[in-house]
C-alpha cells in the first residue's frame, strides 16, 4: 500500500470513529481578514468527536486547558480552519496523520488592531490611541483567551500598586498579516489587551498579553 492510499485509508478510518462517537460539525475557512466564521465560509460538514490530549475519553475537561484531540475525517480539512458544533468553535492547529488533529478550543472572539504612531513628535494634538487612528488587522476571529503569562503593575512599582493580569491568547495564522508587540487585542466585551510578545507555531499564533487600564 502506497503512502497516499494509507493516508486516506487513515482519514476515512478517523472519520468512521467520528461518525460514532462525535457530533455533527460545521467546517470554516478564513479568505481573509474578517470574520471567518460566516456562513459564507462554511464549506463542509463532518462529524468531528474531541478526545482530551492523553486519549482520556471519560474524563472531564479541566479548566483553562483549551487543547483537544479530534478525531474526523480529515481529507478536505486543513491546519487553521474552524469546527463549530455543540461543543463550542475550535480552530485546527495540526493535523500529523496518523494521530488525530489537534484542536484549540475558543472562548472569546477578539479584533487585532494597530494604533498609529505619531506624525511628529510634539506636534500632534493629541497622542493617546482613538478608533479613529487604530487600523484593523483582524476582525471577528474566533480565539482562545486565557489569563496566563506576566502581567504588570498599573503605576510605578509602589507597594500598594495592583498588577494588571496577563493572559495568553491564540488564533490562526492568517496569510499577509504581520501581528507585532505593541498591537491590540480587542474581545467582544469591549476589553483591550496589549501584545507584548508573538510566536508562531505551525498554523497558530500566541500572543502574550497584558490587560490594558485606562
Amino acid at each position: 500500500m502506497d503512502g497516499v492510499r494509507l493516508a486516506d485509508r487513515l482519514a476515512y478510518g478517523a472519520g468512521c470513529a467520528a461518525r460514532r462517537a462525535g457530533f455533527l460539525h460545521d467546517a470554516y475557512r478564513a479568505d481573509g481578514p474578517v470574520q471567518p466564521v460566516d456562513l459564507a465560509r462554511r464549506f463542509l460538514r463532518l462529524c468531528v468527536a474531541f478526545v482530551l490530549p492523553g486519549g482520556a475519553v471519560g474524563a472531564p475537561a479541566g479548566f483553562a486547558v483549551p487543547y483537544r484531540q479530534a478525531w474526523a475525517d480529515w481529507s478536505y480539512l486543513r491546519a487553521g480552519d474552524y469546527l463549530a458544533g455543540p461543543e463550542g468553535v475550535a480552530f485546527i492547529a495540526t493535523i500529523e496523520p496518523p494521530k488525530p488533529m489537534l484542536v484549540v478550543m475558543t472562548n472569546a472572539v477578539v479584533d487585532l488592531v494597530r494604533p498609529a504612531k505619531p506624525v511628529l513628535a510634539g506636534l500632534n494634538q493629541y497622542g493617546a490611541v482613538t478608533p479613529g487612528t487604530e487600523t484593523v488587522l483582524l476582525a471577528g476571529f474566533p480565539a482562545s483567551l486565557l489569563v496566563g503569562g506576566v502581567g504588570d503593575r498599573t503605576k510605578v512599582g509602589l507597594p500598594d500598586d495592583t498588577r494588571v493580569p496577563g493572559f495568553i491568547a491564540m488564533l490562526p495564522v492568517v496569510v499577509g498579516v504581520v501581528p507585532q508587540v505593541a498591537d491590540l487585542v480587542l474581545d467582544e466585551h469591549g476589553r483591550k489587551y496589549v501584545v507584548t510578545a508573538v510566536e508562531t507555531l505551525n498554523a497558530v499564533w500566541r500572543f502574550s498579553l497584558v490587560q490594558a487600564v485606562s
